[in-house]
């Protein structure tokens, strides 16, 4: 654990046959040995902070013939590795998948919201002041973030089992 109270990363091989980057939402795979996109309503893990051969040195290609950018697409779960945050403390910027309020309380903070299936974007109908992956701080005040973007923290985790 990181004493300092910032990101929390762990190393996990990367379920075959998907397509992640830096930056997805992802959950633990059926034999919790692997990690996959976040499929929506379960548990999530983290946020892929990077991409890395078993050994620990960075990937050079993307896995499909062209030059890594941050994805990778995986065909072997024991070569390819991803560093995933964690920490219930970290905050990111998430669009939405429908403007903020269209759901009541998803323009709200302490409101609760699930990844679409793929882990890039909040589905805004899964709003709830109950349960759900990532808890709103509100809506991002950053002019320059998409216009439907709220920062969000973990709050149903793979690893602290919150709700």
């Amino acid at each position: 654990m990181n004493p300092n109270g910032g990101r929390e990363l762990m190393d996990f091989p990367i379920v075959t046959t998907i397509t992640v980057s830096v930056g997805d939402c992802v959950e633990l795979s059926g034999d919790a040995l692997t990690i996959t996109e976040d499929a929506g309503s379960a548990k999530a893990l983290g946020v892929i902070a990077s991409i890395h051969k078993a050994d620990g040195t960075p990937v050079t290609d993307n896995g499909a013939g062209g030059a890594y950018t941050g994805t990778y697409t995986t065909t072997d779960s024991t070569s390819i590795y991803a560093s995933v945050d964690i920490s219930q403390k970290s905050v990111y910027s998430v669009a939405a998948d429908a403007t903020l309020g269209t759901t009541a309380g998803s323009d709200m903070p302490g409101y609760t919201m699930d990844c679409v299936a793929g882990g890039t974007t909040l589905d805004e109908s899964t709003s709830l002041n109950t349960t759900g992956t990532w808890m709103s701080l509100g809506p991002d005040p950053d002019g320059s973030a998409p216009s439907n973007s709220v920062l969000v923290v973990l709050y149903e985790s793979n690893i602290w089992n919150l709700a």
